[in-house]
């Protein structure tokens, strides 16, 4: 940025010496605005819970959200149980231009993290409890990626016990368990990864039928009705991120970690996205995405 204010001064001083010294602090002081704005907009993985989050439109209904709170709490625990068969914990409401999302986490197995929308009505400042709604198999992708787990157990232990020996092995961190629980609505998750199971259709839909007829089916049960070895890899996602505890990612550390992933065995079969961040996280999206994070996709287990 100080090189970029430097090239800019020299061409306007070239061009004519017409900006006037106040018109030089002007520019000096919007240049530190926008980099101090830049820096606020981002926390120290370590330390972030999902503080400063927001979605379009949310303003007013954030406000409305956190008043009411335990009335939606109530209502979109009955709907959970009502709609999908499933106790949840509701963590977080924030608003948006409709009304407030929801983020809720299931009770027991299956394991997953997702949301509902409650509306609100602004003039009032009241919930509306009997408008609660979901996105299209938004809340079945994630029930599905619960039973996924508890189907192929071992190969998901496979998996885990990979990603905590590279914990254990590199300085590298995953996202803390408040934000996962307060902002993110990505099926089954953990601090490292999420899985998105959407594109197998007919295996979701053959298997949460299933669930909703009956939701304490055990593992053994579904797995008559689900062949681990023949799904479509592909279409199964599985995105594994990384953040730096310190400094940038390492192009060599993350080579390191690609390739000690391209030689594991066992682990689920999917289509694997990697990702090395540095230690910042998007207050307001959650998301450790930046420039110079680095990422490898389409490898196919």
């Amino acid at each position: 940025m100080k090189n970029l204010y430097f090239i800019s001064f020299s061409v306007v001083f070239l061009l004519g010496g017409c900006m006037t010294m106040n018109g030089d602090n002007q520019l000096q002081n919007n240049n530190e605005t926008k980099i101090e704005e830049g820096h606020d907009r981002y926390a120290d993985v370590t330390d972030y819970t999902g503080e400063g989050y927001g979605l379009p439109g949310g303003e007013t209904t954030h406000k409305i959200a956190n008043e009411k709170f335990a009335e939606i709490e109530k209502a979109v625990s009955a709907f959970f149980r009502e709609e999908y068969k499933t106790d949840v914990i509701v963590h977080n409401a924030v608003g948006n231009a409709d009304g407030a999302t929801v983020f809720v986490q299931s009770v027991s197995k299956p394991h997953f993290h997702t949301y509902a929308i409650i509306g609100i009505d602004v003039e009032k400042g009241d919930v509306l409890a009997d408008n609660i709604w979901t996105e299209t198999n938004q809340v079945e992708q994630a029930i599905f990626s619960g039973l996924l787990v508890m189907m192929m157990e071992e190969e998901f232990t496979i998996l885990d016990t990979f990603i905590s020996e590279i914990a254990a092995s590199y300085p590298v961190v995953g996202l803390r368990e408040e934000v996962i629980n307060n902002v993110r609505a990505t099926a089954y998750t953990t601090p490292y990864y999420f899985v998105q199971p959407l594109a197998l259709r007919d295996e979701m839909e053959q298997i949460t039928e299933l669930y909703f007829a009956n939701p304490d089916i055990s593992a053994d049960q579904l797995r008559q009705h689900f062949d681990r070895e023949n799904y479509e890899a592909e279409k199964l996602i599985i995105s594994i991120s990384f953040f730096m505890e310190e400094n940038e990612p390492a192009p060599s550390l993350f080579h390191d970690i690609v390739a000690s992933f391209e030689d594991i065995e066992g682990v689920p079969r999917a289509n694997y996205t990697l990702s090395l961040h540095d230690n910042k996280i998007n207050k307001q999206s959650a998301s450790g995405d930046q420039e110079n994070s680095l990422e490898k996709s389409d490898i196919i287990k």
